[in-house]
């Protein structure tokens, strides 16, 4: 297994930190490893009302991989962090070895995040930003977990949830993986019920939807498996 740049986006309310129990491993296994803080999350929470598109995290994210001049990239998007990453890799897909969705939301070519939600009614306006859903102490968060994410999780902005996400060329290689334990309504359940409809295969992780967090091994070693 040759090593190669691996580039984490975490979803939404969290930051860069998702990925601090992932890190560690990837490192270990020899890749390089880059998992920052989209602007208006984690400690660049302060720029949040800079961020009414989904290019103004698309752009800063390409950024650091041609500054980096990264290749053979492992590009791996985790819940909202699936936009991103789906659309980076449109707008670089010869730099890209594997775009992984880890229960992530992934719109089809021109649709929105908020098309993968529930629908009905009015759209938020694009300056708006939503407060964040804390988890609380149960199978998949114990008191220590929950503590130490409620310290750390911030509001995201909405601006880029209302923005079409391009299609991703088809010589990208792209790789699914669902958390079992995701409850139902969350974007990727519904990612997941249209690779159903469509026969394409997903691996499923033995884990709640936090699991950089709650199971980084079992999420290590999903990545780690994908390079053969």
């Amino acid at each position: 297994m040759s090593p190669c740049p691996f580039l984490l986006v975490h979803g939404a309310f969290r930051g860069g930190w998702a990925w601090s129990k992932v890190r560690p491993g990837l490192v270990a296994a020899g890749h390089d490893v880059f998992a920052p803080s989209l602007r208006g999350a984690g400690e660049r929470v302060g720029e949040i009302d800079r961020v009414l598109t989904l290019d103004t995290w698309v752009d800063e994210v390409q950024a650091l991989v041609e500054a980096e001049d990264l290749h053979d990239l492992v590009l791996v998007g985790h819940s909202q962090g699936g936009l991103v990453t789906t659309a980076l890799a449109a707008r670089v897909p010869d730099r890209i070895r594997i775009l992984v969705h880890l229960d992530a939301a992934v719109p089809g070519p021109g649709e929105r995040g908020v098309d993968l939600g529930p629908g009905g009614g009015d759209l938020p306006p694009r300056g708006a930003v939503v407060p964040p859903r804390l988890p609380a102490v149960d199978a998949e968060y114990d008191a220590a977990t929950v503590a130490w994410m409620s310290s750390r999780m911030t509001p995201t902005p909405i601006g880029p949830s209302l923005d079409p996400v391009p299609g991703v060329p088809a010589r990208v290689r792209q790789e699914y993986l669902f958390c079992r334990r995701t409850p139902s309504g969350y974007p990727s359940t519904m990612t997941r019920g249209r690779l159903d409809s469509r026969g394409v295969p997903y691996g499923i992780l033995e884990a709640g939807h936090d699991a950089p967090i709650t199971a980084p091994e079992v999420v290590l070693t999903a990545l780690l498996g994908l390079l053969g």
